[in-house]
C-alpha cells in the first residue's frame, strides 16, 4: 500500500512539474504580458501620449457645445471620416462635416456636455496618436424635450489634424 501511496505521490510531482499553468500572465525576464485575447487593432500603446492633442480635441468639443462651428475649422485635416453612433459614415471635406456640425446644432435649444475622463495615447506599432473621450451628452431640443446619452468617442489625430472619429452612445441606467 505504501508501494501505491509513494509511486502516486511521484506521478503527481512529476506531472505538476511538466505542465505549464495558464494561471501565469506575466515573464518577470522579459516584461511580456500574456492575454487571453489578442487585439485586432493593437495593444501596443503609450499613454499618455501628448497632452496638446487632448486639448486640441476638448476645444473643438467645446466650440461644438457653444456652437462656435467656424472656429473648428483649424483644427481638422482637409478630409475628415466621422463614424457616428447611429451607423452611418461621413467621408469628405472639412468644410462639409462643419456644414453637417451646423445642421445638427441648429435643432438644439442647447447643449451640454459633462466629460468624465479623457484620455491621450499613441499606438507604437502604427505610430498614431489617439484621444478617448467619455462624458455624458444633454441636449435640449427646441421642443423644450431633454435627452441625455453617454457617449464615448475616439479621436485619431494626424500631422497634427483631426482626421478620423467615431462615436459610441448608450442610455444612462435607470433603477429597476
Amino acid at each position: 500500500m505504501k508501494q501505491i501511496i509513494s509511486a502516486a505521490a511521484i506521478a503527481i510531482a512529476l506531472l505538476s512539474c511538466n505542465t505549464k499553468s495558464d494561471d501565469k500572465k506575466d515573464d518577470k525576464t522579459t516584461g511580456v504580458t500574456t492575454y487571453p485575447y489578442k487585439a485586432t487593432y493593437s495593444s501596443d500603446v503609450t499613454i499618455p501620449a501628448d497632452g496638446g492633442y487632448a486639448r486640441k480635441v476638448l476645444t473643438v468639443w467645446k466650440m461644438f457645445e457653444t456652437n462656435a462651428i467656424d472656429s473648428m475649422k483649424q483644427y481638422f485635416a482637409d478630409t475628415v471620416t466621422y463614424d457616428p453612433s447611429e451607423g452611418r459614415r461621413f467621408n469628405g471635406k472639412k468644410e462639409d462635416l462643419l456644414n453637417y456640425a451646423r445642421k445638427d446644432i441648429a435643432e438644439l435649444d442647447s447643449l451640454r456636455f459633462d466629460i468624465s475622463m479623457w484620455q491621450s495615447l499613441h499606438v507604437n506599432d502604427k505610430n498614431e496618436d489617439w484621444v478617448y473621450i467619455w462624458a455624458a451628452e444633454r441636449r435640449y431640443n427646441k421642443n423644450g424635450k431633454a435627452d441625455t446619452s453617454l457617449i464615448h468617442e475616439q479621436w485619431k489625430i494626424q500631422n497634427n489634424k483631426i482626421c478620423y472619429f467615431n462615436q459610441y452612445q448608450a442610455k444612462p441606467a435607470r433603477s429597476f
